[in-house]
């Protein structure tokens, strides 16, 4: 496209205009230089050498885009200057500088992004910061480098994300070796390892982390050969240390399985002596397994012992709940007849007393029937309370009419006495009279005593021994 048509103004017939290609920013500079005149103002062809009022537009295209760097206007306008940039006569320069330092940030972007430096994000970080913080003239170099930066910033975090994968997945591969250091199953912890360097050697870079990563799995395996080395070196000695220590264990469990008071207390030991068993190493194999058969042997002798006490003891469990099933249907039964004699009373009582003989049967289930059998009880001596109570009642109302009726008897006597003169019969009298008087004393003193045995009295127990 025309230049002319693109600056408007600047399409006179004596304007003069330089372009020049700029190899370094890619474009063209324009210098135009126009609107000059004679002495008689009349338009002539501007002359750099001569002050003939001429105006000067100056400025660079880059892909059909102009960018106005100064622009003097002509006399004739006034000869106004104007910028099209802050950095006035200075723009080319910066322009120049500007892509000189975007090439080298770009170069030290990518020297970043190649490096596994620990300080490589914040190095780019800082590069990028200072990147976006240049003026941007929007020159095809400029393009080339704002790309070129972008891919660098693009092509780390790739490699950051990359990086952090391959450091967690060697992280695991790191914790495994930490795992098999300790191992003494030297055959296959040796192979063990080798499995894990061919692992490690598929998995990428891990950047930063990758020395101290392989240092600490180095580390776990230099660990493990060493004490492989040193075993094999003084195997004699390990496994005479090895049979020395399984020989204790065995004695030891044999003490347990003879010597028991608590049969978790025991098995708890038992599992503590097979850990100890374990990490007791080898003795040797033929020497191992006759160790073990004398190890194996001492821990039966308690299992079979231990199987033993709970058989039983579940035995006399389920024989107690029987019992005591039984001994609830027998209380239901009595108290169901209505029948609160002395000889149904005592039988109440003794089921008591087989009750607590009948043993333990474990303390849910013995709560519930115990609840069950005293239900069954309380039910009986509230039956035999009421049926008492009644006949006390009855017997009091009883001797309190003979009270009466005697005391009557009393005072007709003592009438009788009065009207008469006959010694003898006076005498008769008043010996009838305090007959009947300590009658009614015995009656009195028998009111007193079924008052008290009216008072709520219970005379079942509350209580059970299981």
């Amino acid at each position: 496209m025309d230049w002319k048509a693109m600056l408007p103004g600047f399409d006179e017939k004596y304007a003069k205009v330089k372009i020049r290609p700029h190899k370094k920013f890619g474009g063209k500079v324009y210098e135009v230089i126009y609107g000059a005149v004679d002495e008689a103002q009349n338009p002539v062809m501007a002359s750099e050498e001569k002050e003939d009022g001429h105006g000067r537009w100056y400025g660079i295209e880059c892909d059909g885009t102009f960018t106005m760097f100064s622009w003097k206007h002509p006399a004739c306008e006034g000869g106004a200057l104007e910028y099209g940039t802050e950095f006035k006569d200075d723009a080319l320069d910066q322009l120049e500088n500007g892509i000189d330092a975007k090439q080298e940030l770009c170069r030290e972007a990518e020297a970043a992004v190649n490096s596994n430096a620990a300080d490589a994000e914040a190095k780019l970080a800082d590069l990028k910061a200072k990147y976006d913080a240049m003026h941007d003239f929007g020159t095809p170099k400029e393009k080339e480098s704002n790309e070129r930066f972008a891919k660098a910033c693009e092509q780390f975090g790739v490699r950051a994300e990359a990086a952090k994968a391959n450091a967690a997945e060697k992280q695991k591969l790191v914790d495994k070796a930490a795992e098999l250091k300790e191992s003494t199953k030297w055959k296959d912890t040796q192979q063990a390892f080798r499995d894990l360097q061919d692992s490690w050697e598929q998995i990428g870079s891990a950047g930063a982390q990758d020395d101290d990563l392989w240092q600490a799995f180095s580390s776990a395996r230099r660990e493990f050969n060493d004490r492989r080395r040193a075993y094999f070196d003084n195997l004699d000695t390990v496994r005479a240390e090895a049979k020395q220590k399984k020989e204790a264990l065995i004695e030891e469990a044999k003490k347990v399985a003879a010597n028991v008071t608590s049969y978790k207390a025991a098995a708890d030991q038992m599992n503590q002596l097979m850990d100890s068993w374990k990490a007791a190493g080898s003795a040797g194999h033929d020497t191992d397994e006759e160790l073990w058969k004398g190890f194996n042997e001492a821990r039966q002798v308690f299992y079979d012992a231990r199987r033993k006490f709970f058989d039983e003891r579940e035995a006399a469990r389920k024989a107690s709940v029987a019992a005591k099933k039984s001994l609830i249907a027998e209380a239901k039964e009595l108290t169901s007849k209505g029948d609160y004699s002395k000889e149904i009373t005592e039988r109440m009582k003794q089921l008591d007393k087989e009750w607590k003989a009948a043993g333990y049967c474990g303390k849910e289930e013995g709560d519930k029937l115990w609840n069950e059998f005293k239900t069954a009880k309380e039910a009986f001596w509230d039956g035999k309370h009421s049926d008492s109570q009644k006949r006390f009642q009855d017997a009091l109302a009883r001797k309190e009419a003979k009270i009466e009726e005697t005391r009557s008897e009393i005072n007709s006597l003592q009438v009788k006495s009065f009207e008469t003169e006959e010694y003898d019969r006076i005498h008769s009298l008043e010996r009838q009279i305090e007959a009947k008087k300590a009658l009614m004393e015995n009656l009195k003193q028998d009111v007193e005593e079924l008052k008290k045995k009216i008072e709520p009295a219970d005379e079942s127990s509350d209580s059970e021994e299981n």
